[in-house]
C-alpha cells in the first residue's frame, strides 16, 4: 500500500469510521469492531468506503435491529466486521457475505459497478437468514 492509498485511508478513518461505527454500537447495542482491510483497496475505490460500503453496512443492520430479536441475534452471532474489496473485474461472480466464528465478512468492489457490491436490503437478507 502506497503513500497515497494511506492517507486515503487515514483521512476516511478520521473522518467517517468513528461515527459509523458508533452509530452501528447503537443499533446492535454492543461494540462491534469494524476492521477495513485497506490493502485491499485500489485508491480509486477508497473514497467509496463511507457512502457505498458503511452507509449500506449500516442501514442493512438497521433493518435487521428494527425490533429486539434481531437486536439480540445480532449482538449473540456478530463479534466484529471485515471488509474487503476486490477488483471490479468478475466482482458480481465474486463478492462474498459471510458469516463465521461471530465475524461478519463483506467482500465486494465498493467503489466500482453496483452489481459488484451489496445494497442494504442483501445485507439484511443475508443476515436474517443467518443469524
Amino acid at each position: 500500500m502506497g503513500l497515497q492509498e494511506k492517507r486515503a485511508a487515514k483521512s476516511i478513518e478520521d473522518q467517517y469510521l468513528a461515527d459509523y461505527q458508533k452509530e452501528i454500537n447503537e443499533i446492535v447495542g454492543k461494540e462491534l469492531p469494524i476492521h477495513i482491510n485497506w490493502d485491499t483497496f485500489e485508491l480509486d475505490f477508497i473514497k467509496f468506503v463511507p457512502s457505498v460500503c458503511l452507509q449500506r453496512l449500516t442501514d442493512g443492520i438497521k433493518l435487521v435491529c428494527k425490533d429486539d430479536m434481531g437486536k439480540e441475534a445480532m449482538a449473540e452471532s456478530v463479534n466484529s466486521i471485515e471488509v474487503y474489496c476486490i477488483p471490479n473485474e468478475g466482482a458480481e461472480a465474486k463478492k462474498e457475505l459471510k458469516l463465521e466464528d461471530g465475524v461478519f465478512s463483506l467482500t465486494a468492489c465498493w467503489g466500482g459497478h453496483h452489481s459488484g457490491y451489496f445494497i442494504d436490503l442483501t445485507i439484511r437478507e443475508y443476515l436474517e437468514n443467518n443469524l
